[in-house]
């Protein structure tokens, strides 16, 4: 601040000299001092001004932020009513009450609906004549009869691996774990489908024509014009060309999956849901077991949610080895 003052008392000085050159001393430093007083009173008046506005900007950032923490506090009141009025619907699809309009067990079932469909469409696109929807639906009725025995099969190794009594105790947790080992065997299936898919389609005339011409592009290439059936001019020609296949599967796959959603798209129609309690009346009529909440899973051994099982292959090391039939049977699985 000294140095500015004194910086502004030189220019102060300067300009009276400039303006003013023949005053005496004694009137010449009366201007100077009343020239400087003037500028502090400009600078005093800018202060106020400038400490006014901060003070209005400061408020009005408080209220601003205020009404923000009310507006928050307001939804997250209507969130947390909205989540309790969910949390109080039941199941969509079995009933189950305070599922939150969808069971965790409901849930994985639909999840492994949705990822049966997708894997009958990846073996329809190269098992199947696109044109024709019987063979389609051949073809995808013949990969969904092979998932549904797959997933039998895990579920009867997970149910085979079950201390006796133990469905009994938490049906609807059991009935959430079989869902999640389910839809764990036709994630699976899913991958081996798509790459048998990837597979094939590479093996399809396209991709071979598509091959020999990033091998004959490859193979002209000024840098081995010298030499075209050298033994780097073939590896290099021969790996463009397996690229080249691999690209051409990938678009192939990805275009004849797009066809078939579409097709089926325009061939589904939506229909109006049905409520479960029209579609499984014999289940509206039983009450609900007093603990079947879907969240607690006891055979699972945990008081949290239910363990899930790591792979179809490691579904019997979580349990120790016991048959229980009257549990197998319990479910619809009995041997």
């Amino acid at each position: 601040m000294v140095h500015l003052r004194r910086a502004r008392r030189a220019r102060t000085v300067a300009e009276i000299d400039r303006e003013l050159p023949h005053l005496c001393d004694d009137e010449r430093r009366r201007v100077i001092e009343e020239r400087l007083r003037g500028h502090t009173a400009v600078e005093a008046e800018d202060l106020v001004w400038r400490q006014e506005r901060a003070r209005a900007e400061k408020a009005r950032r408080a209220a601003v932020h205020a009404a923000d923490q009310e507006r928050a506090k307001d939804e997250r009141a209507v969130a947390a009513a909205a989540e309790t009025v969910r949390q109080a619907l039941a199941c969509e699809d079995c009933g189950q009450q305070q599922a939150g309009g969808l069971c965790e067990a409901c849930g994985y079932r639909r999840r492994t609906e949705t990822l049966t469909v997708e894997t009958g469409l990846l073996a329809a696109t190269w098992a199947a004549v696109l044109d024709d929807r019987d063979d389609i639906d051949a073809v995808t009725a013949g990969v969904r009869a092979s998932l549904e025995a797959d997933i039998k099969h895990t579920q009867r190794e997970f149910l085979e691996s079950v201390q006796p009594g133990e469905l009994d105790t938490d049906p609807a947790g059991g009935a959430s774990v079989l869902a999640f080992a389910a839809l764990q065997t036709v994630e699976a299936a899913l991958s081996d489908y798509r790459s048998n898919a990837l597979e094939r389609l590479g093996r399809t005339e396209e991709a071979y024509a598509e091959a020999r011409r990033a091998f004959k592009t490859e193979q002209g290439r000024r840098w081995f014009r010298h030499n075209p059936n050298g033994a780097d001019a073939i590896a290099a020609a021969t790996k463009a060309a397996d690229t080249a296949r691999e690209r051409t599967a990938e678009y192939l796959l990805a275009t004849r999956l797009k066809q078939l959603r579409e097709q089926t798209a325009a061939r589904t129609e939506q229909a109006p849901a049905v409520p479960w309690t029209d579609r499984l009346p014999e289940l509206a009529a039983r009450p609900l077991h007093p603990r079947a909440d879907g969240n607690v899973c006891v055979l699972a051994r945990c008081t949290g949610r239910p363990r899930r099982p790591q792979q179809h292959a490691g579904i019997q090391t979580l349990f120790p080895r016991s048959v229980h039939r009257a549990s197998l049977n319990a479910v619809g699985l009995g041997v």
